[in-house]
C-alpha cells in the first residue's frame, strides 16, 4: 500500500516536470519568435524569467549570449550616431560664423546622415540661413563659368534637402555644363568623341525610340531636353578657345534666340511627334551653319544626348567612340592582363589594387601596391586609368611591358605580360583561402552554427555556375543556412538572374515583362535538373540603395514567395529591361524597352516623382557613411589576392620609402585659377572625428542574429507563417 502511494507521488512529479519542460519551451520558442519578428526587447524579457527559472539551461544562455551581442551592437551605434551629429553640428556652426561657407555646408552635409529626424534638421534656422548663403556662392560660380564648383554646392546642398526639386533641378543643370567642359577640353577630345557620327545616327536613333520605346515618348519634353543640351554647349567656355563660332557673342546670341523661337512653337504642341522632333534638328542644323558653326558630330551628339535623358535614366546612346568599351562591360570581360587599377593617393601615380583571379599579372608575379610607372617604355607619369584602359588592355595574345615600382622594396621590375581574355568573377566570400592563389574562398561565416556567407557583385554569364559551386563548397563546409549579399550589385543579365532564383525555389513564377512593343513575357522557375538546387536552405538576402536590376528580381522573387527575409535598405528602383539595338557599324542604342514585375504584380521601376519603387527590405537597417565606408575597406581588402612572393627581398625604413615616392609623384595641376573650395587644413579638419564605427556589419550581424534564432528554433520566417495563415483562412 506504501509501495503503490510512493509510485503514484513519482508519477505525478514526473508529470509535473514534463508540463513545466513544455511550458519552458513554449517560452523559449516564444523568446525566438519575438526575436524573428524584430522585437528584440520582448525577446530580450522572456529569456531574462528563462534563465531564472533554468539557471545553467545552455540553450537559454546561448540565446541570451546571441542578443546581448546584437544589443551591444545596437547602443554602439546609437552612440556613433549622436556623437558624430554633434560633432558635425558644432563645426558647422563654427565655419559659418567663420564665414566658410563650403566647409559649413561639407559638415552640415555629414551631420544630415546621423540626424534624428532630417526634415526637422532641414528646417532649423543656422541650416536655413546656411542654405541660403550656399545659393548665392553657387549662382556665383555659375556667373564665373565654374560648373563643376556650382555642382559640389548643389549636391550637398541636396543631402540635406533630399526632398527639394528645385535644388535637384540646380544640381542637374550645373552637372550638365560640368559634363560638356570635362568632356570637350580640347580639340583632341572634341574630335575623338564625335567620330563617325553623322546625322543618319540622329534620325535612326529618334525613329527606334519611336518605334520600341516601353511607353510613348513624349517627343515635346525630348526636343526641351535637346535645346537645353545645345544652350549649355553654347555657354562651354572650353570651347571658345578652339572654336571661333561659338566664342563670338553676336554668333552665339543670334543662334541661342533661334533656339528659343523654335522652343516656344513645340512647347504647347500636344501633337509634336518623332517627325516634328527629327524636323526640329534639321530646321537648328540650318542656324547652325548660319551663325556659330558647331560640327555636325558635335550638334548630333548633344541634341540627341539632350532629347534621351528625358525617357529614364537607362536609355542612352552608344556612339562609336565608345562602343569599345561598351562591348567589354557586356561580355562581363576583356582581354588584357587582369589587374584592378587605381591612383595611389600620395604619388597620383597608377596603383595595382590587386591582380585578378588566374590572370597574367597574377602569374607574374605582380603585387597589390605595385606602382605601374610605365608602359613598354613610356612614362605613365600624369596618366589617369582611361589612359591606362587604353595602352595596357588589348588582343590576347599579343604582349606588353608593364614597368612596376614596389614601394616597400624600393624595386623597379619590368614584367613581359602576354594578353588574354580575363573572365570578371563576380562570387565572393567571407576571406581567401590562404595559399589558394586567390582561386578559392571560405564560405563560412559561423561554423558552429552552419551560417555561410556569399556575395554576388553581378550577374554576369558565369555567375550562375560560380554561385553553383560556392554553395557546393559551404554545403561540404558544414552549411545549414546562408546569408547573400546583393548590396552594390548592378544587376546584370535576365537569365542568369532566372537561373540564380530557381537554385532556392521548388517552383512558380519569378519576373514578368511587358512593355508598349514588346512580347509580354513571364518567367518561372528553371526546371533544368542539372542545376543544383537548395529550396529549402534558410535564406537571408542583404540589400542596398546600390542593388538594381537583376538583383532586384533576384531579392524581390524571394520575398514574394516568402523564400527568404531581406535586410537593408530599399533597393535602386531599375525595373525596366533594356535591349541594345544597333545603329549602323558601332553606334549603338541602349533602349528602355519593357518593364520588370514581380511575382506580387509590382515592378521595382522609379518613375519620375515615384514614391514607392524598388525592393523593401522587411527589417530596415540603414547604414551611416562611417560604417558603409568600414565595409567597404574591408571588403575591398579581403578582395585583394596577397602573392607568395610578396615577402621576398628586404623592407625599405619609411624614410627611405617617402623619399623615393616622392620623386615619382605626378605634376599637380597649375592652373591659377582652379582654387580649391576646401584647402588642405579644411579637408583635414572634416576628417578629424576620432569617433569610428566598430569593425562589424551591422547587417551581417542582424542577419546572423536571425539565422542563428531560426535555425535553433526550427522555426518558419515570420512572413512564411502570415503566408500559411493567410491560405488556410481562404
Amino acid at each position: 500500500m506504501h509501495w503503490n502511494r510512493s509510485w503514484r507521488l513519482l508519477a505525478l512529479l514526473l508529470a509535473m516536470g514534463a508540463a513545466w519542460t513544455v511550458r519552458a519551451d513554449d517560452k523559449l520558442t516564444a523568446a525566438y519568435g519575438a526575436i524573428l519578428r524584430g522585437d528584440y526587447a520582448t525577446g530580450r524579457e522572456v529569456l531574462a524569467r528563462l534563465s531564472a527559472e533554468r539557471a545553467g539551461d545552455a540553450q537559454v544562455a546561448r540565446a541570451e549570449g546571441w542578443l546581448e551581442s546584437f544589443n551591444r551592437i545596437v547602443v554602439e551605434r546609437d552612440q556613433l550616431r549622436a556623437q558624430t551629429f554633434d560633432w558635425n553640428v558644432e563645426h558647422a556652426k563654427a565655419a559659418l560664423a567663420e564665414g566658410k561657407t563650403y566647409l559649413a555646408l561639407s559638415f552640415a552635409a555629414q551631420a544630415a546622415s546621423y540626424a534624428p529626424n532630417e526634415i526637422e534638421y532641414a528646417s532649423e534656422p543656422w541650416i536655413e540661413d546656411l542654405s541660403v548663403e550656399a545659393l548665392v556662392q553657387a549662382r556665383r560660380h555659375e556667373r564665373a563659368d565654374e560648373w563643376t564648383k556650382a555642382h559640389s554646392y548643389y549636391a550637398l546642398l541636396e543631402r540635406i534637402h533630399e526632398d527639394s526639386q528645385d535644388i535637384k533641378d540646380l544640381r542637374e543643370r550645373a552637372l550638365r555644363h560640368a559634363r560638356l567642359s570635362i568632356l570637350y577640353e580640347d580639340e583632341d577630345a572634341l574630335q575623338r568623341r564625335i567620330r563617325d557620327v553623322d546625322w543618319n545616327l540622329l534620325s535612326t536613333a529618334i525613329r527606334l525610340i519611336n518605334r520600341n520605346y516601353w511607353e510613348k515618348p513624349d517627343f515635346a519634353r525630348m526636343a526641351d531636353g535637346a535645346l537645353d543640351n545645345l544652350e549649355a554647349l553654347c555657354g562651354t567656355t572650353k570651347l571658345y578657345g578652339f572654336m571661333d563660332g561659338v566664342a563670338n557673342p553676336d554668333l552665339r546670341e543670334f543662334f541661342l534666340k533661334k533656339l528659343e523661337e523654335r522652343r516656344d512653337k513645340f512647347r504647347h504642341d500636344k501633337s509634336f511627334g518623332y517627325k516634328d522632333l527629327i524636323r526640329l534638328y534639321r530646321e537648328i542644323a540650318t542656324i547652325n551653319a548660319e551663325s556659330i558653326a558647331l560640327p555636325e558630330g558635335l550638334l548630333v551628339i548633344e541634341f540627341v544626348e539632350g532629347a534621351a535623358q528625358q525617357l529614364d535614366d537607362y536609355t542612352a546612346v552608344i556612339w562609336p567612340a565608345d562602343a569599345v568599351e561598351f562591348d567589354k562591360l557586356m561580355m562581363g570581360g576583356f582581354e588584357g592582363v587582369g589587374i584592378q587599377l587605381g591612383l595611389d593617393e600620395y604619388t597620383g601615380r597608377l596603383k595595382v589594387v590587386t591582380p585578378l583571379e588566374s590572370s597574367p599579372a597574377l602569374e607574374a608575379g605582380i603585387q597589390a601596391g605595385d606602382l605601374i610607372i610605365a608602359v613598354d617604355g613610356e612614362s605613365t607619369k600624369d596618366w589617369d586609368t582611361d589612359d591606362a584602359v587604353r595602352n595596357i588592355m588589348g588582343p590576347a595574345g599579343s604582349e606588353v611591358i608593364l614597368t612596376i615600382y614596389r614601394p616597400s622594396r624600393g624595386k623597379r621590375i619590368d614584367y613581359p605580360l602576354n594578353r588574354r581574355q580575363i573572365r570578371l568573377r563576380t562570387v565572393r566570400g567571407v576571406s581567401r583561402v590562404p595559399g589558394s592563389n586567390g582561386n578559392d574562398w571560405n564560405y563560412m561565416l559561423d561554423e558552429e552554427q552552419g551560417i555561410a556567407y556569399i556575395r554576388l557583385t553581378g550577374f554576369n554569364p558565369d555567375s550562375s555556375k560560380e554561385l553553383s559551386d560556392a554553395l557546393q563548397k559551404a554545403r561540404a563546409a558544414g552549411m545549414k543556412a546562408l546569408v547573400l549579399d546583393l548590396r552594390f550589385n548592378p544587376g546584370g543579365l535576365l537569365d542568369v538572374a532566372v537561373e540564380t532564383v530557381s537554385t532556392f525555389l521548388k517552383n512558380g513564377e519569378i519576373v514578368s515583362t511587358s512593355g508598349r512593343r514588346d512580347s509580354a513575357q513571364r518567367l518561372s522557375v528553371n526546371t533544368d535538373s542539372s542545376l543544383v538546387r537548395f529550396p529549402d536552405l534558410p535564406l537571408v538576402v542583404l540589400a542596398n540603395e546600390y542593388s538594381a536590376s537583376a538583383s532586384e528580381i533576384l531579392a524581390g522573387a524571394l520575398q514574394d514567395h516568402n523564400r527568404a527575409v531581406v535586410l537593408g535598405e530599399r533597393t535602386f528602383g531599375k525595373g525596366s529591361v533594356q535591349r541594345v539595338l544597333l545603329m549602323g557599324q558601332q553606334a549603338r542604342l541602349k533602349l528602355t524597352t519593357a518593364l520588370y514585375y514581380l511575382p506580387s504584380g509590382r515592378t521595382p521601376h522609379k518613375a519620375p516623382n515615384a514614391t514607392q519603387w524598388g525592393v523593401d527590405p522587411d527589417w530596415d537597417v540603414k547604414l551611416t557613411p562611417k560604417e558603409l565606408r568600414k565595409i567597404i575597406t574591408r571588403q575591398n581588402e579581403e578582395y585583394i589576392i596577397h602573392s607568395a612572393a610578396e615577402d621576398d627581398g628586404e623592407e625599405l625604413d619609411k624614410e627611405t620609402r617617402q623619399q623615393r615616392l616622392a620623386e615619382l609623384k605626378a605634376d599637380e595641376a597649375t592652373d591659377e585659377d582652379d582654387t580649391p573650395l576646401l584647402s588642405e587644413e579644411d579637408i583635414t579638419l572634416l576628417d578629424s572625428d576620432k569617433s569610428e564605427a566598430a569593425d562589424v556589419d551591422p547587417l551581417v550581424e542582424t542577419a546572423l542574429l536571425h539565422l542563428r534564432v531560426k535555425l535553433a528554433g526550427k522555426l518558419p520566417w515570420p512572413r512564411q507563417l502570415a503566408a500559411a495563415k493567410a491560405d488556410k483562412n481562404e
